[in-house]
């Protein structure tokens, strides 16, 4: 066997070892956390009670959207048809996002829903690409910046309300506005 090859198989065997020494320290680590976490079990039995009130919290906040400083309007604009398919139809609500709060929010047609007059939320944007509307731009909006433009579903639907959802972070939508 060549010089080359006694170091290689030297160093390969060497890896090995460290690779295999990495793995039982994982999973003692790994079995001693949960060990840990059987002998907790009583606390989080306790806080059982706490996330049912948190769960209350949040519908009782969904109000407070309005209170993000953050603006929307919402207004019924009729039907529209597609660049490409003559015989699809479209509903489409004029949008206006103005941002009166003091951080910069994101704005882009998959983060609007719209709920319909059934209770349903829906959010067509794949299906409505090529809508023949004024698309809200994408973008971030500095504090003090709006934006404006048209949304589109999928045909004649009644909607009640548009939602602009956060990109990340809570369930809670950042705006709120019914639709006129």
């Amino acid at each position: 066997m060549s010089t080359g090859a006694k170091v290689g198989v030297g160093v390969g065997g060497g890896c090995l070892v460290i690779l295999l020494v990495i793995v039982v320290i994982g999973f003692l680590i790994g079995r001693g956390a949960s060990g840990d976490s059987d002998t907790v079990t009583p606390p989080p039995a306790a806080e059982t009670s706490a996330p049912e009130e948190e769960a209350e919290v949040p519908a009782e906040e969904e109000p407070e959207a309005a209170d993000t400083g953050v603006t929307m309007t919402a207004s019924y604009a009729g039907t529209a048809g597609d660049v490409l398919d003559e015989e699809a139809v479209y509903t489409v609500i004029d949008v206006t996002i103005e941002n009166g709060s003091d951080e910069d929010v994101e704005v882009n047609p998959l983060y609007i829903t719209a709920t319909l007059a059934d209770g349903s939320s829906v959010n067509d944007w794949g299906e409505v690409l090529f809508a023949d509307i004024e698309q809200i731009e994408s973008g971030t909006l500095a504090p003090g910046d709006s934006a404006s433009g048209q949304i589109a579903l999928v045909g004649e639907v009644e909607v009640t309300q548009v939602e602009l959802q956060p990109v990340f972070g809570s369930n809670e939508p950042v705006a709120v506005a019914p639709v006129s």
